[in-house]
């Protein structure tokens, strides 16, 4: 191992009101006046909290947007124990706390068949569940709200069809890790924020994250008066206990080591003093965490990582591991670690996990070997997980010389931070580790007018596709006083949008109706996430797999495969899954789409890398065609503009690409 930097990041705190326990900032965010609200704070600085004490002291109806689900079900868990713990009985918290996400859709489906999942959450956020008038969160992921906005369906029983309108009237709607929003994804955040900031008394709309990022150039963009946006971020306050009386402390001193070398199995041996010493320490932080960059990888590990676990007297009991493959099961043991989705992370004395810590899993520890992440912010997030409260702990960050070739924030930092000293406040380190991430998002507001060529920086796309937003509710919504509001409020530029969907709708061409239609269905999705695959050995064992890891293993390629009751996929496995997980993944796959075309019904076959530019020049290359008709090429002009402003791609699966999102395994 070599070791290329070492610092510290020194204990810090937050003020805390001697009343409320409020700090500054979560106060802020229960009585700000503005309607629009952009707030930032460490990892650990109780972002959530203010809303769930909004909700218990206030009477206040949130929306708690979250980007995964299992963040969403940590989080409802919390709140119910909390209010169970201030006396509430269970049956009265769990008429507080609500979840919409399609893992508590089946559930409930399961338990009441007979209740529609549409009318319980009309009547949720409508306070209609018979439950008092006093507050309530419902804590949602993205597509669930995007969904219930844009599917309201006919009534004949007198209801009104859901619609925008329910959730404004809401006390908050709060958007966290805003950081991890696509562009696709900031068509339903600025819908509601174009109507808060106009309409009185409606819901303010709030942005978390730990990483404060530049989301106000989009909002303004949008159209978004910039003095109806607050901006701001946590006091964080560095120093001993005795400089901080009376404040909360978030982390102590936390250690921070950036070292290379061949990959984290390799990184224990060298390491096995600290894991001891972490392990045997009496506090709450005396859990080891290992963080990979890859499922493959952490999938190809498992055998070792067993052996040399066990070599240090940590049994398979011990120890859990947390990743899309291992968290496709309720409760299990696959002969090397605990595995499944409902074990409390806290309950372990070791985890071995993927990205899928950074949000939603609730551990304390008092040291994390990581790799580096996939970006800036997941780096921020990782090391943000350490040492939570007032206790020391120590980050080994371990890099390959792939990763410092694939990354060129990780080579910026490495530059960057010694000229930053042996010491370095947690707002000194967040602003060095961002600061790559920043040019994403900087545009100037001549290049967000601009209307021609391919955009490249987020701010960019993300007007257009919330643009393209805002034209799916208009055209979603059931009846005339909704349309007409939305028509009124309807942000600049969105008639370009609509002008060109009408092109499509109303064209002749059954082509070109079908495009339109499967274009406007995207926005309903706001991330691409990429259809798994179900396992099944001989034993009757089930795992869930990434498609990406599914295509580029020949063996699961090779297994025959049937379609179940609910249209997924399963592949019979010939070996158990134990034995196939440490062989995944070992080829290079790289993933085709039958891409759509409004003027013929033809297909191209394009790679989902670059897809965008690419479906552009396809198009063009129709256009050339000296026998197209008039309106061929009026309806193909029309869906090139829509696919490069917005950077979506149709495709003949019903599903659509957008060019740069993130993949969500």
């Amino acid at each position: 191992m070599t070791e290329l930097i070492r610092f510290t990041i020194p204990r810090h705190a937050v003020p805390s009101d001697r009343d409320t326990g409020l700090s500054p900032l979560q106060a802020r965010m229960l009585q700000s006046d503005l309607p629009i609200r952009i707030f930032s704070a460490p990892t650990g600085a109780g972002k959530s909290y203010a809303f769930q004490r909004g909700v218990r002291d206030r009477g206040d109806r949130v929306l708690f947007i979250v980007p995964t689900r299992r963040l969403a079900q940590n989080l409802a868990e919390g709140l119910v124990s909390d209010l169970m713990q201030e006396g509430v009985s269970e049956e009265e918290a769990l008429g507080q706390v609500f979840m919409w996400t399609s893992d508590e859709r089946k559930r409930q489906e399961e338990v009441e068949p007979e209740i529609r999942t549409r009318d319980r959450r009309i009547r949720q956020v409508r306070a209609e569940n018979g439950t008092g008038s006093g507050g309530f969160m419902i804590v949602a992921t993205p597509e669930s709200v995007a969904w219930y906005l844009l599917n309201p369906a006919l009534r004949q029983d007198g209801m009104d069809p859901e619609n925008l309108l329910d959730i404004l009237r809401l006390t908050h709607v709060v958007f966290d890790e805003f950081h991890t929003i696509e562009a696709r994804g900031m068509g339903m955040s600025c819908a509601l924020a174009t109507l808060a900031w106009q309409v009185m008394q409606t819901a303010k709309i709030t942005f978390l994250s730990a990483t404060p990022i530049d989301l106000k150039t989009t909002l303004v963009g949008f159209g978004i008066p910039a003095d109806r946006i607050e901006v701001a971020q946590e006091a964080v306050i560095t120093g001993s206990a005795e400089e901080t009386t009376g404040m909360r402390a978030i982390h102590g001193d936390v250690e921070i080591v950036i070292e290379q070398g061949e990959g984290l199995l390799q990184a224990l041996e060298p390491h096995r003093a600290q894991i001891l010493e972490t392990l045997d320490r009496q506090d709450d932080g005396r859990q080891v965490v290992l963080i990979y960059d890859s499922v493959r990888q952490l999938l190809k590990d498992k055998p070792a990582l067993s052996a040399w676990l066990d070599g240090i007297g940590i049994g398979s009991d011990e120890r859990l591991a947390i990743n899309s493959w291992d968290d496709s099961v309720d409760q299990e043991m696959d002969g090397f670690f605990t595995t499944g989705r409902k074990y409390d992370p806290r309950n372990f004395r070791v985890l071995v996990a993927t990205s899928s810590v950074e949000m939603g899993v609730t551990f304390k520890a008092g040291l994390i070997l990581m790799e580096p992440g996939h970006d800036a912010t997941s780096f921020v997030q990782r090391i943000g997980r350490a040492a939570r409260g007032d206790l020391p702990g120590q980050v080994i960050v371990h890099v390959t010389t792939a990763a410092l070739d694939r990354h060129a924030w990780l080579r910026q930092l490495l530059r960057d931070l010694p000229a930053r000293g042996q010491c370095i406040p947690v707002d000194q380190f967040t602003e060095s580790v961002l600061a790559a991430v920043r040019e994403r998002f900087h545009v100037s507001e001549k290049e967000l007018e601009v209307e021609e060529g391919m955009f490249r920086r987020m701010p960019q796309s993300a007007i257009w596709a919330a643009r393209l937003f805002w034209v799916a509710l208009e055209r979603s919504a059931r009846y005339k006083g909704m349309r007409d509001t939305l028509f009124h409020f309807r942000p600049s530029q969105v008639s370009l949008i609509e002008a060109k969907v009408k092109i499509l709708c109303c064209s002749r061409l059954d082509t070109a109706k079908d495009w339109a239609r499967t274009f406007l269905h995207e926005a309903k999705r706001l991330r691409m996430i990429l259809p798994k695959v179900a396992l099944m050995d001989p034993s009757g064992r089930k795992r869930s797999l990434s498609w990406h890891l599914y295509a580029s293993t020949d063996e699961l390629v090779r297994s025959p495969s049937t379609v179940a009751d609910d249209g997924s996929i399963l592949i019979h496995v010939s070996r158990p899954l134990s034995t196939i997980q440490t062989e995944i993944g070992t080829l290079w796959v790289e993933r085709f789409e039958e891409t759509l075309f409004p003027h013929s019904g033809r297909t191209h076959t394009l790679s989902l890398k670059g897809i965008r530019d690419a479906w552009n020049r396809a198009a063009e290359n129709e256009l050339k065609d000296p026998g197209l008709s008039d309106e061929q090429e009026r309806v193909l002009q029309a869906a090139q503009t829509l696919v490069r402003l917005t950077g979506i791609v149709p495709t003949a699966s019903e599903g659509a690409m957008a060019d740069g999102a993130t993949l969500i395994d």
